[in-house]
């Protein structure tokens, strides 16, 4: 309980010279994220609606010497737990950029909360370009958790140096910080339970028009582990005219004390072939779940496989409908079983707004009183 005062009173001191700094300068609101989903299930044969809400609120001031600061409610809320505290916004990140330092392609930043998301995709937007990441990822494809984004994501209170030889190609960053990630929502029970924990991450990215390519790797120094905790990963994609490959490989904790034979249970793999026919996609993803993410054991992840395919048609130039199914079959290792899941869905846009609904049936194991469930996802485009 201290230490969870003394990480939000840190916060709320850092977040309110970041705000403070901000209106001294121009500066703009804006809100990066706001997305619902609707999870109906049924929980101890009751037919119940489960609302999760991923939204963020975010205020940037200036270029040269930029700062921002955000709040929002992550996917981990319940929202109909309105009567419950605690409630309400909570602080994700905040950061003060200098750019362009001594007129060199690198940007300083001093940054605490929430940060880069590694080896997911989502770095290369910097470039420019259309977004390269798999659909099989967070609270849509894995309800129950833990959320699954990528590799590995900066959590903590540190200093980010970023370096881009050519901006349009490529990029080198560096993350020194105190690993906070007992704050991260989405996982099982963290590693760590106090503060002290300190962190260094080396990314690199390479952006050319049909191929890209990511690379990072990283450790901790914590009293978790005398030999210190480590990671790392790549993310390659490639693109022809009808056909793109993505493939994300990698280690997203390894504790050489624990586990000195890096055995197969640590890795993360997802493996996904696009093929588009036409209006129709063909979307085959093969996802290895790693026995440890985002400083978190989750024994139960270990050697399970699941394998997604997703066929739908979607012509955005001519309607703004899509529709499609997915069938999902999983293997849990640690529970020894199959699952199989069959999604049909449809999906259509309003004025600043998507829609989504998909109803799941589940096949394997077989339970009539728990057959089917249903989703509604809200998202909203600025």
């Amino acid at each position: 309980m201290q230490k969870g005062h003394r990480v939000r009173a840190r916060a709320a001191g850092i977040g309110l010279f970041l705000f403070l700094s901000a209106t001294a300068f121009p500066a703009s609101v804006i809100v990066p994220t706001m997305e619902l989903i609707t999870h109906a299930t049924t929980v101890g044969g009751i037919f119940v609606l489960q609302t999760y809400g991923n939204m963020a609120l975010s205020v940037q001031g200036g270029y040269k010497f930029g700062g921002s600061i955000a709040f929002g409610i992550s996917h981990e809320k319940n929202l109909e737990n309105l009567g419950l505290p605690p409630f309400g916004l909570d602080f994700l990140s905040a950061s003060m950029t200098i750019r362009a330092v001594f007129s060199l392609p690198v940007n300083v930043s001093y940054f605490i909360g929430a940060n880069d998301i590694l080896a997911s995709g989502d770095g290369f937007t910097q470039f420019g370009v259309e977004p390269i990441m798999t659909a099989y990822r967070g609270f849509l494809a894995f309800p129950t958790g833990p959320l699954y984004d990528g590799i590995y994501q900066v959590w903590g209170t540190g200093m980010h140096i970023q370096v881009t030889p050519k901006a349009e190609t490529s990029s080198i960053d560096l993350y020194v910080y105190e690993d906070t990630h007992s704050q991260y929502p989405g996982g099982a029970a963290p590693l760590f339970s106090a503060l002290g924990n300190w962190s260094a991450d080396l990314r690199f990215l390479l952006n050319f028009d049909s191929v890209k390519l990511e690379a990072f790797v990283g450790g901790t120094l914590s009293p978790v582990s005398p030999f210190g905790l480590y990671r790392g990963g790549i993310l390659f994609y490639a693109k022809d005219r009808n056909a793109e490959f993505l493939a994300q490989l990698g280690i997203p904790l390894w504790d050489p004390y624990a586990d000195p034979n890096l055995s197969v249970d640590l890795f993360y793999l997802l493996i996904e072939p696009r093929l588009r026919l036409g209006i129709v996609s063909i979307v085959p993803t093969f996802f290895w779940h790693p026995g440890g993410y985002m400083q978190a054991l989750n024994p139960s992840e270990r050697g399970a496989f699941d394998v997604n395919l997703s066929i739908f048609a979607d012509d955005l130039a001519k309607s703004a409908l899509q529709g499609g199914v997915q069938t999902n079959i999983k293997f849990l290792y640690s529970a020894g079983q199959f699952e199989a899941r069959v999604s049909p869905w449809v999906g259509f846009a309003t004025p600043g707004i998507l829609w989504t609904f998909k109803v799941t049936a589940r096949l394997l194991p077989f339970d009539i009183s728990n057959l089917l469930e249903g989703f509604v996802g809200v998202r909203a485009e600025f």
